[in-house]
């Protein structure tokens, strides 16, 4: 390509992120909006737990009728990496899928629905604009970082995250840097005027730091590490024993949601339903948790997953990272409400192996106080972690 014509279409890239940022900042602030109410309904009327399976059926039925069966998060993920073009449709099926999911009681997060709504949005823009190889691939990151900024309210952590969750080239990240802010922030900015609040924790404590604290800090992460690994591994080991029993994808669903109603009526709560960002929130207010709350959210989440359900796993794995964080630093004397924070970045950065990501998270969501702590979270869960990770055979 000529270097006239690349600057061309690295004006249009530009174009198309600030398109991307609009549409997708509305977008995700309809589907933060359309969540809220679902877990609000679901709060309110408990008994939706018994149309679960139904609800299943109806998600499977519409990816079959749009022609959209097997498409998932990993499958945009290759089609970021391969030059492919992510269905517009697809944003509308995991939309819709998403919000029965959480309305009815499913364990699922946003997060792996807002990158794959993210990706059928800017896809025809990219498509629209022309947009060859490698501005393409930008694009549809633009589109997943724009989502996830929009939902998450965490525009630091949505633009390192599309620099870290597919691995292309130095060069192409080099070039990727300015639209994938545009598009991050601007989304935040657009979900933010239509009323879309930030979560915040910034009241949590700090200890004063000392050799003990250190490295009672580490052995919270290092714990925390293990759990992440329990929780990827279950996720993945789940969803295979699905595959294997239940060929058909109509059984695989309507049994899932089944096991999900009798662990429901069988816990007697609905803690561990939906994504868990009330308990997530109650934890860093109070530190009180129960010491299984972490395990019991990892088989709740792996069986939705594994059912074929939509939505993501990365709330539930904030969920376990902050109850497994409490429940060790009350055992260690260490504030449970820090301890919970150092689990949740332990958590996100062990399962996507996004470490710069992770520590941005914790300086929005904590404040930029705690950036040391969040820094020895992030880094050290990566290490422990290794190749262990939800996403990491699509990044490959």
């Amino acid at each position: 390509m000529k270097k006239q014509d690349a600057k061309k279409e690295y004006l249009l890239l530009l174009l198309g992120s600030v398109l991307t940022a609009v549409l997708c900042g509305g977008v995700g602030a309809l589907f933060s909006y359309t969540l809220k109410l679902s877990n609000l309904a679901f709060e309110k009327f408990n008994w939706l737990i018994f149309l679960l399976p139904i609800g299943g059926i109806l998600t499977v039925l519409l990816f079959n009728v749009l022609g959209l069966s097997g498409k998932n998060i990993h499958t945009v993920f290759l089609d970021v990496k391969n030059d492919g073009e992510t269905p517009f449709l697809l944003s509308i099926a995991v939309f819709l899928g998403t919000a029965v999911t959480q309305l009815l009681g499913g364990s699922a997060g946003k997060e792996g629905a807002a990158l794959q709504i993210g990706s059928g949005i800017s896809s025809p823009i990219a498509h629209w604009l022309g947009l060859r190889r490698q501005n393409h691939k930008a694009l549809l990151l633009c589109g997943m970082s724009a989502v996830f900024s929009s939902v998450f309210t965490t525009p630091l952590t949505a633009l390192a995250f599309g620099l870290e969750i597919v691995y292309i080239s130095r060069k192409f990240y080099f070039k990727a840097v300015l639209p994938l802010f545009i598009s991050s922030f601007g989304a935040y900015g657009i979900a933010r005027l239509l009323g879309v609040h930030p979560e915040r924790f910034s009241y949590i404590p700090l200890p004063k730091f000392s050799a003990s604290v250190f490295l009672k800090s580490a052995t919270i992460v290092l714990i925390c590490a293990v759990g992440c690994i329990a929780f990827c591994l279950a996720i993945q080991g789940v969803c295979l024993l699905f595959d294997k029993l239940f060929k058909k994808a109509y059984l695989r669903i309507t049994i899932g949601g089944v096991l999900i109603i009798l662990l429901t009526v069988l816990v007697g709560n609905t803690d561990y339903n939906g994504g868990g960002m009330a308990v997530i929130e109650r934890v860093l207010k109070t530190g009180a948790t129960v010491y299984w709350a972490f395990a019991l959210k990892i088989l709740f989440t792996s069986i939705t997953n594994a059912a074929g359900f939509k939505g993501g796993e990365i709330v539930p794995a904030l969920f376990v990272g902050a109850t497994l964080g409490a429940a060790v630093g009350g055992l260690l004397g260490v504030s449970p409400i820090f301890a919970a924070a150092l689990g949740m970045i332990t958590l996100f950065s062990g399962s996507t192996k996004c470490t710069v990501a992770a520590l941005m998270l914790g300086v929005e969501l904590f404040g930029l106080q705690g950036a040391g702590y969040f820094a020895l979270a992030a880094v050290l869960s990566r290490a422990v972690t290794a190749k262990i990770g939800l996403y990491t055979h699509s990044k490959n």
